[in-house]
């Protein structure tokens, strides 16, 4: 679960980083955008302002643009790619290039325009905007070293460029380390959420694993759905019941370690062939399992599903496991599906006379000397040619009050 977990948060952590760079790729574009309108067809620049059109000074935003372009690009490969990891140390490199562009930018236009103090100029509230994006970093200390570094550009400027560092500056330099620390808070305290969520998911998808592997994925998740209940009622369904012929000749002169080795073998056939075709493993039964057709998931079709699940088994085996000969069969109606039990052990049950019905006709196998067998009321549900349906008639079944129409299939 630790290896799930670290591969989560590293693509939640990717996917941040791709939001906070597409962000940042809006605001400049539009900046920029806004800038050459005032120039060009608003003009509403104030006199004093320097005229910063069309010189060095328009390489910088441009240049912060493209540069988060190219991130988002590389981001957006990782996140395509299996690798879901951005070293550390290359954040930190990405941090220290998105401060030094504005800072360049302030540096340049403080060399052609001395008499023009940039820094009480809307250019220094770029930084912020670093700082308050780097909370979907995810990072306190990427925060934390974005707000120390912004604060320490400002005060080299004011203090060596200008010459001068006066009260004022200082509360900017001090906003700047303290705007940091609380993206860094915030960033941590969003970080702790999404650690608790993705712990919570984990564990969810460990228990349905653990709990699929003991009764069906189906099931498992229609009882974590409704916090390990499941409401009895009234479905249609279709219930396979297959046998293995002659186990226990099989297992007589055989070690239990082989005996294991020839049943999970049998059983991965069966519950592949019966997955594809939207059944469910009710009950290993040793040398043999019960399977549902409809439900707790309902079907259009059970007996289809069932029928086309028994042929595929049937020549699965054959390929496979060709020494291995079963007997199947299959019966349709209505069942009472749902939790029995009490709160401290539940179980999934199908209950009903086709449960029962199913069980008979699958022991008819031996009589007929056949591998499937199916209930009348399976052959009327099912499509496709009958022509080639052996009919036994109806049989009289063990425990049954009357007989039950038959028909071999194989």
């Amino acid at each position: 679960m630790k290896v799930l977990f670290g591969e989560n948060i590293n693509e939640v952590l990717l996917l941040h980083e791709k939001r906070r760079t597409f962000i940042l790729i809006i605001l400049f574009a539009v900046g920029i955008g806004y800038r050459f309108l005032d120039l060009f067809v608003l003009k509403t620049t104030e006199s004093g302002t320097p005229n910063v059109d069309l010189n060095l000074t328009w390489l910088f935003p441009v240049t912060i643009l493209l540069f988060e372009v190219v991130s988002f690009i590389v981001i957006s490969k990782h996140l395509r790619s299996n690798r879901k990891h951005i070293p550390l140390g290359a954040r930190y490199v990405n941090t220290v290039i998105e401060v030094c562009l504005p800072s360049c930018m302030i540096f340049i236009i403080a060399k052609q325009y001395p008499q023009f103090n940039v820094l009480n100029s809307p250019v220094v509230y770029i930084y912020f905007v670093f700082i308050i994006l780097s909370t979907l970093r995810l990072n306190f200390w990427l925060s934390f070293f974005c707000g120390v570094f912004s604060a320490a550009s400002y005060f080299t400027f004011s203090y060596f460029l200008y010459e001068h560092f006066y009260a004022s500056d200082g509360v900017k330099v001090a906003i700047l380390v303290f705007s940091g620390i609380a993206a860094g808070l915030v960033a941590q305290q969003i970080r702790s959420g999404i650690n608790k969520l993705l712990v919570e998911v984990e564990k969810r998808h460990l228990a349905e694993h653990l709990f699929g592997q003991q009764i069906s994925m189906e099931i498992a998740e229609k009882m974590l759905e409704n916090n390990g209940a499941i409401e009895s009622k009234r479905m249609q369904v279709a219930v396979m019941f297959v046998d293995i012929r002659n186990f226990t000749q099989y297992a007589s002169d055989r070690s239990p370690e082989e005996i294991v080795q020839y049943q999970n073998d049998f059983f991965k056939i069966v519950i592949d062939t019966v997955t594809k075709n939207n059944g469910i493993i009710n009950q290993f039964l040793g040398d043999g399992c019960m399977v549902t057709f409809g439900a707790p998931v309902k079907l259009g079709n059970p007996s289809q599903h069932a029928v086309a699940a028994a042929v595929m088994l049937l020549h699965e085996l054959n390929r496979l496991l060709p020494a291995t000969r079963v007997g199947i069969g299959i019966h349709a109606g209505e069942a009472v599906t749902g939790n029995i039990g009490t709160a401290q052990r539940r179980q999934y049950s199908i209950t009903g006379s086709v449960v029962i019905l199913a069980s008979r006709i699958e022991q008819l196998n031996k009589q007929f000397g056949s591998q499937l067998l199916v209930s009348e009321e399976v052959i009327q549900s099912i499509e496709g040619d009958q022509t080639a349906v052996d009919s036994f008639g109806y049989v009289a079944l063990k425990g049954w009050h009357k007989p039950v129409g038959v028909y071999k299939l194989a």
